[in-house]
């Protein structure tokens, strides 16, 4: 059996995206984002580009609620 890998989930903007979040389960819930990966790209689904609608860079260590654009849980 294989181990699978750990993750390290994050909290993060609603808008944050990367790959895995389309072909792993694990990766599925929308603002929780796996940070574990050195080489994952990230990017916002309002642009769709590694830049956000503030033109700053996307990923899940600045993508919070310090952003103007930036989109939480909804309670």
């Amino acid at each position: 059996m294989e181990s699978e890998a750990r993750m390290s989930l994050k909290i993060t903007c609603l808008h944050l995206r990367h790959k895995m979040m389309y072909c792993d389960e694990r990766h599925e819930q929308r603002g929780v984002v796996d940070d574990s990966s050195d080489t994952r790209v990230f990017f916002c689904v309002k642009t769709g580009d590694a830049l956000g609608p503030d033109a700053d860079a996307v990923s899940p260590e600045c993508c919070n609620a310090s952003r103007a654009c930036f989109k939480g849980e909804c309670l």
